[in-house]
């Protein structure tokens, strides 16, 4: 009986060794959440692994969009994530932000934006001449959409006293379309 229970001890043992943890996947740049390109520097540096999707902003939808952008480690683990929102749904530039962004209006010249870090804390647009959305082009049928901008940004909730006290997502682009209405990119 010993032997019998040893043996099995051992190939236990054994296969515990065999079995790798499962680490999550970067998202494809394609994918049921996230559809399309973005580029920029965060702090000087290029963001890394970033992921866009748009969605048409609840109860706005027939005139603002929100975006997030979400920033992947190579471990597949998210990051950062910035969103921006009720972006009208035409072409133009807008830089007045609010800083309180719970309380936007339907597609009105103001934008909401917010930064959360896993290591930093959260952080709210500084309102300054830097501080800019472009949409360059919305196609309102394809619900496709390209644009850039740059945001300053300051602690609202800091998590890491070394985290910076001036945040800049500078010369961003993208590329990315609106959900369809089941909240995702398939059909």
């Amino acid at each position: 009986m010993q032997k019998i229970y040893l043996i099995g001890c051992v190939i236990a043992v054994g296969l515990w060794g065999c079995i790798k943890p499962i680490t999550p996947a970067i998202p494809a740049v394609y994918s049921t959440d996230y559809w399309g390109e973005v580029s920029g520097t965060l702090q000087g540096s290029a963001l890394k692994n970033p992921r866009i999707a748009a969605a048409s902003r609840t109860p706005c939808s027939n005139n603002a969009f929100d975006i997030t952008i979400t920033e992947f480690g190579d471990n597949g683990g998210k990051q950062s994530l910035l969103s921006l929102l009720n972006i009208p749904k035409k072409v133009g530039s807008w830089s007045k932000f609010k800083v309180d962004y719970d309380l936007l209006y339907c597609g009105t010249d103001t934008i909401g934006s917010i930064f959360r870090s896993i290591s930093w804390g959260v952080y709210k647009p500084l309102i300054s001449s830097e501080t800019l959305v472009t949409i360059q082009s919305f196609d309102a049928v394809s619900g496709e959409i390209k644009g850039s901008f740059s945001v300053r940004m300051v602690p609202d909730a800091q998590v890491d006293k070394s985290a910076p006290t001036m945040l800049e997502i500078k010369s961003a682009s993208f590329t990315t379309k609106l959900k369809n209405s089941n909240g995702t990119y398939t059909k």
